[in-house]
């Protein structure tokens, strides 16, 4: 087999240093970031529960489970990357768009695996596609919690003071995430 390796976007020659890609964040309206292992990113089949018996949404948004990756995909999603950024911004309102502009900085950059996680349920559409498809797979991007990452605890990994327990996609805890390399 013959792979056509024409199109196929090189890492960058450049490497953005941990702290050019915090101030990145910083510079769209983060009120923290930090570059962080992704093997400190904490994972459990439990958080699917507090989905599933706690949010309205649960099966009834694309990015939402059943129809996100569980905890179990997620942990082998995660053996692909090496380092994700964590972010908190002002409101949860405001973290998709800063995390989507990060994710498409970072392919820009050169690293064509950068994805985005998002901190509460999809809202780009009053009422969700999920019987048809996706009106806007290229801005909808699943929860955390929805792929089974505990948030308090990947919080707690990274040195950021604790902010309480698990809540279902909280307005309260404005986290996002984007996968790097």
């Amino acid at each position: 087999m013959v792979t056509d390796l024409r199109h196929f976007k090189k890492s960058p020659k450049h490497e953005p240093t941990n702290k050019e890609l915090v101030e990145e964040a910083v510079s769209l309206g983060c009120v923290k970031a930090k570059v962080i292992l992704t093997k400190t990113i904490s994972l459990g089949r439990w958080v699917k529960l507090q989905c599933q018996y706690g949010c309205p949404f649960f099966g009834m948004r694309f990015t939402c489970p059943p129809c996100s990756p569980n905890a179990d995909e997620m942990s082998e999603i995660l053996m692909d990357y090496q380092k994700a950024i964590l972010v908190q911004a002002p409101q949860a309102g405001q973290v998709r768009e800063i995390v989507l502009t990060l994710e498409e900085r970072y392919k820009n950059k050169g690293f064509h695996k950068a994805f985005a996680l998002c901190a509460t349920p999809c809202d780009l559409c009053e009422t969700c596609a999920i019987e048809t498809r996706c009106q806007h797979p290229d801005k909808a991007r699943p929860t955390l919690q929805a792929c089974g990452i505990d948030v308090p605890q990947t919080t707690f990994n990274n040195g950021w003071e604790s902010n309480g327990g698990q809540t279902p996609c909280s307005e309260s805890r404005p986290f996002g995430m984007v996968l790097i390399h």
